[in-house]
């Protein structure tokens, strides 16, 4: 059941949590104010093509969010998301006991693919002008999960 659960907790902690922040002037008040960008401006075209029912790939379904003037962290989110969806789909299919030890292969490689995605996130983030400090706490959250979902994922391949 955790195998079900964690991946789309991931899913859950890119699409709702904040990303990254970034200081802006506010026209009312004329203050500065912290603007956060949650993961779902990353997420938007992945899931109108899964409203539509087509398969999440191609260039109409890539991210056009750009950070650091790339769009690859961006389209990393997305893939990973996408991959902890299909794990969290596959997992129920892993309630049967023959097919257990094939979900917790995807169960890892979709907790692989959400830490390298934060790791590439975060790592981008260096090279903005906000730098690291603008990274909320969605992302930090989202990188906890995939590696809670990597234990996961390694403890049913034992067998439990």
């Amino acid at each position: 059941m955790i195998r079900i659960l964690l991946p789309l907790a991931i899913v859950a902690c890119i699409f709702f949590g904040p990303m990254y922040g970034y200081e802006s002037a506010n026209p009312v008040s004329g203050q500065d104010q912290l603007t956060r960008i949650t993961g779902d401006v990353f997420l938007k075209e992945s899931v109108n093509c899964l409203r539509d029912a087509r398969p999440p790939f191609g260039e109409d379904c890539a991210s056009e969010e750009k950070i650091g003037g790339s769009t690859l962290p961006a389209n990393a989110i997305a893939w990973s998301a996408m991959l902890a969806l299909a794990a969290g789909a596959l997992g129920v299919l892993g309630l049967l006991p023959f097919i257990g030890r094939v979900t917790s292969v995807v169960t890892i490689l979709a907790g692989l693919g959400g830490m390298g995605a934060m790791g590439l996130f975060m790592l981008t983030m260096l090279g903005t002008s906000e730098g690291l400090p603008a990274v909320q706490w969605g992302a930090y959250l989202a990188a906890g999960v995939s590696l809670l979902t990597v234990i996961a994922g390694l403890s049913g391949l034992r067998g439990r």
